[in-house]
């Protein structure tokens, strides 16, 4: 199941289920996503599956885990701010419309994953919902809201761990499941993080040493995510020890209140996604921004395990695809 395979990028994040909405609708009727606003992030509004399509999801998910849960997986969508049609879409794609093993006898429709063990639902609604949020979570609240965009996160093409080049089809291939669900496309806009705040930081880093790498700090020793945290912590502006490996870390944040957006600004943490900008496939990047130059297009970081573990250098990056930035909070 490409979902769980390819990445596992819908796995990582502590899930968190939301109440249903309930949606009626009539045989020839489109179910129409309404208008609503994420806090400071991104938005979706519109976009429909038509009854037609619904019909079609139910005709292909006959025997499986999935039946007569076409309705519910678009209330999903709407209750968890995303496309009803991308994700009705992926569902279809990743388990087969129901018949994988893992949503069979997990409940589970989208491979998430606790401890190195899939995730084991009561219900086949909870895995819905679970799916749902996870996927908002980590691709509709950053913008990542078509299926090129999440494609770039969660199916990048070229990366290492793809060698026969599979990641290719997972876009063409949700876009043609896409058309047999019909209704219409959904409207998305984005805005500036309204959580959290600016981080003020004075142009100096404190002092490093291996030796002391902060308290508390449960990061693997020597690699970019122990020295960031250490860091951030020393500054007096800490950070959680428990956020993950790097790619993680603008998801975790978020989630916790800090402000996170594409602007450098010294003394934030810099994130690269996962192949982002050259970074490591399969971990990403953290470092400290520690000077901004070219109006936010280049910026200055120091870093740890760029050049080697345990050594601490400083580089200059330009900005693309897959950056972020972690700020402050409140």
């Amino acid at each position: 199941m490409l979902w769980v395979a390819v990445a596992l990028l819908l796995i990582t994040l502590p899930i968190v289920l939301l109440t249903s909405i309930i949606l009626l609708v009539g045989d020839n009727e489109n179910k129409d996503l309404s208008g609503y606003t994420v806090n400071g992030q991104c938005t979706v509004s519109g976009g429909t599956v038509s009854a037609k399509g619904v019909d079609f999801f139910e005709e292909n998910a006959k025997g499986g885990a999935l039946e007569g849960k076409g309705d519910y997986i678009i209330k999903s969508a709407k209750k968890h701010k995303i496309d009803p049609k991308i994700f009705i879409s992926i569902i279809s794609h990743e388990t087969g419309y129901g018949k994988s093993e893992l949503v069979k006898t997990h409940n589970n429709p989208a491979g998430l994953m606790g401890d190195g063990d899939p995730f084991k639902f009561d219900t086949i609604e909870e895995g819905i919902d679970a799916a749902a949020k996870n996927l908002y979570d980590l691709y509709f609240s950053e913008g990542l809201n078509t299926v090129d965009k999440i494609q770039k996160k969660y199916a990048p093409i070229g990366v290492a761990n793809d060698p026969n080049d599979l990641n290719s089809n997972w876009a063409p291939t949700i876009k043609k499941i896409m058309k047999s669900y019909d209704g219409k496309d959904s409207k998305k806009e984005c805005s500036s993080n309204s959580g959290g705040k600016d981080i003020k930081f004075n142009g100096k880093l404190p002092g490093w040493s291996n030796s002391s790498p902060g308290k508390n700090n449960l990061y693997t020793a020597g690699q970019c995510t122990w020295y960031a945290y250490g860091i951030r912590q020393k500054m007096g502006k800490p950070v959680s020890t428990f956020w993950g490996d790097a790619h993680n870390w603008n998801d975790r944040a978020k989630q916790e209140g800090y402000k996170v957006n594409k602007t450098a600004k010294p003394g934030a943490l810099f994130i690269a996604e996962r192949g982002a900008g050259g970074h490591d496939n399969y971990y990403g990047h953290v470092a400290i921004v520690i000077g901004v130059s070219d109006n936010g297009n280049k910026f200055k970081i120091s870093e740890m395990n760029w050049e080697g573990e345990y050594k601490v250098n400083e580089r200059t990056v330009t900005m693309t695809d897959g950056y972020s930035f972690i700020h402050d909070k409140e």
